[in-house]
Parts: C-alpha cells; structure tokens; sequence
C-alpha cells in the first residue's frame, strides 16, 4: 500500500493524498475491529472465557511465537497473496483506499511476518466479549492502515519503488524480530503472572472443546477451499479404485459436524466421535506408510507438502489427548447464551458486525460485477 496510495498516484494533491490515507487506516481499523469482534464472538459461543484454562492458552500461544522469533518453523495462519490490483484502477482513489485497509485489517487475509497477531487473536477468542476483542484488534488495523504515512515524501514511481524496495530490506533485519519477541515475552510473563489470580473457574472440558471446534472447523474450510490439494493428497496414498471422491467429501463433513458439536453444546459427543475419525485417520496413515514409504502428504490445513508418518501420528495423538479431555470433562449441556438484545457497550461491536457484513456484501458485489465487465461476461 505504501506504493500504492502515495501523493503521486493523487496527481501530487497532497490533500487528497491525506484523505486517502485516513481513509485507508480507517477501514483497516474498522475490519480490525470487526474481526476481533466476531472472534471474540465465537469465543462466547464456545463457552469462553475459560478461567484458568484460557489464560494458560494465550500464555502458550505467545510461548510458541517467541519460539518462533527464535528461529523455530512455527507457521503462521495467513492467506499468501496480495489484495487485489485491479481495484486501483477499477475504483475512484478514495474508494479503493478504503477497500484496501478493509483487506489488510484483519491481517489474515494476506501475508504476515509474524506471529504477535495470532497471539493477539487467541487472546480476543478466550476473552469471550465482543468489546474487547475489537479493542484488541482495532490497534492492529491502525497501525498497518498507516502505513501510507511512510510515502510521504514520495514525488515520483521511481521514488516509490525505491522506498518498498527499502522497506523490504528492512523488514528481514533482527531488530523487527527482537521487537515482536519482547512484545511477545511480556505478554507470556504478564498471562503466566495473573494465572494465580483468575476466577477459580477452570472448564476445561469446554476449552477442550472449544480446540477441537477450532481445529476441525479449520481443516474443514481448507480442504474445501484447496480441494484439488486434497484430492492429491488423497490420490498418494494409493486408494483402491474409487474411494477418493467419496472420502474428499466425506470427512469435510465429518469434520464441519465436529466443529459444530460444541457449539451446540455437544462437546463430550465431539470428543468421542473425534477420536473415532482420529483413529480411522491414523489407520490410514499406517496403511500409506505400507503402500507408499515414510513421506506422506496431508492435505490437512490446504497444504501440498508431504511430512513424515511419524510426525502425522504424533500429532493425532495430541489431538486424541485433546478430545479425550473433551469427551471426559465435559457434559452435553446446551453451550449457547441467550442472546437478548443488545445494549449498552454491547452495541458498539454489534454495529461494527453489521457494517461488516454490509460492507462485505457491498465489496462482493462489486467484485462480481467489475470482473464480469473485465471479462466480458
């Protein structure tokens, strides 16, 4: 965006250069917002806030980040590609800022160099409140909807090349990972300092749940969305003759069913059908090792990579502890709150929801339309 909304492109108008910019920040921190709203949303919906259990999560969600900064391959949950280009062209200037900050908001739906978002974003999911979590999140969205700032002093395309091309390199230097380190280093010491002074209640059980909610419902959507990649993967572990498509369909639907139980306050149910469809996924692991060598491919979370058996099993086995707490230290009691009406400081996220949701639409819409003039559709 740096290159993108600089005085230049607004024909050296530096006021219309600044409108765009406060533009573009304020619909990076308003998606930034809703995000955090809707996760922290769902959150509630899975029972939190979790006590005990919920500030240990966020305590070993930035433990495994520092980690990370330590130069242990830790992944980072992101969609590895640009906002679109073609809006710049299609919209007025203003406009396309606006959707451009509402792209890059959430931070998830393009690249990210580090993990302090993620930790951020567990954070606003344990916390259970909407409020807080697009206090949480709303920062973020700030902060990068600024970014813009940076061109002020751009006058010419070679002037904008130059400062991304600068900002690339500065961006791999350890001072940026030093930086997201301490950040993270505090926010595991301040978590693991206030452990002692939670509210006693520890519902493990439903943040067993809510893990196992989170991480089938994320399988699910990337095989859904990557199917060809699961297809394949699917296809390397030699199948007999037409078992491929019905599995590829089959066990995303397995897994949405999963990820719904605890919703609907069914999570010792979810634990016990998990380990079954964690058995059956092991079995077939083994009869792959068998059939094909010690690689195999996954096609789990959308990935083409192929991993070693071994570390497939291990983690079915985590994932098996996972569902075994679920199943065992948690009741079949509806997990779903009485909504009501909204009020007080309710009001503010809910209101960002539905400007999000409208927004969305509105930006999809177009979206559909502009690539059908562009294509002649």
């Amino acid at each position: 965006m740096v290159e993108t909304i600089t005085p230049v492109v607004h024909g050296g108008n530096r006021n219309r250069w600044v409108v765009s910019v406060l533009v573009h920040a304020a619909g990076a921190t308003a998606a930034a917002a809703v995000f955090g709203s809707l996760l922290a949303s769902a959150g509630a919906l899975l029972g939190a806030p979790w006590g005990v259990p919920g500030v240990a999560l966020v305590a070993a969600s930035a433990g495994l980040y520092v980690a990370r900064e330590l130069g242990v391959a830790v992944p980072v949950p992101q969609l590895r590609r640009q906002v679109p280009d073609w809006w710049r062209t299609f919209f007025p200037p203003h406009v396309a800022a606006f959707l451009y900050g509402v792209g890059l908001g959430p931070g998830i739906l393009t690249y990210l160099g580090h993990g302090t978002l993620v930790v951020v974003s567990v954070a606003a999911v344990a916390s259970g409140h909407p409020l807080v979590g697009a206090a949480l999140l709303a920062p973020f969205g700030l902060t990068r909807g600024l970014g813009p700032v940076l061109a002020y002093g751009v006058r010419s395309p070679s002037d904008g090349a130059a400062l991304v091309d600068g900002l690339g390199r500065s961006a791999s230097r350890v001072r940026w990972r030093l930086a997201n380190g301490v950040a993270l280093v505090a926010v595991l010491v301040a978590t693991v300092s206030t452990i002692g002074t939670v509210d006693g209640r520890s519902d493990v059980g439903a943040l067993a749940g809510a893990a196992l909610a989170l991480t089938f419902g994320a399988a699910a959507i990337a095989k859904i969305a990557h199917r060809r990649t699961w297809r394949r993967a699917l296809a390397t572990y030699r199948p007999p003759p037409g078992i491929v498509g019905p599995v590829a369909i089959g066990v995303p639907v397995v897994e949405i069913a999963i990820a719904t139980m605890p919703v609907l306050g069914l999570a010792s149910t979810a634990g016990l059908v998990a380990l079954w469809v964690l058995l059956a996924f092991s079995a077939a692991i083994i009869f792959g090792r068998l059939r094909v060598g010690r690689r195999l491919g996954c096609g789990c979370f959308g990935s083409s990579a192929t991993r070693d058996y071994r570390l497939l099993l291990v983690r079915n086995l985590a994932l098996a502890a996972v569902a075994i707490v679920a199943w065992r230290a948690s009741d079949d009691t509806p997990a779903l709150r009485s909504l009501g009406s909204p009020g007080g400081s309710e009001l503010v996220p809910v209101v960002l929801v539905v400007l999000g949701l409208a927004l969305a639409t509105w930006v999809g819409t177009a979206a559909f339309a502009a690539s059908g003039r562009r294509y002649g559709r």
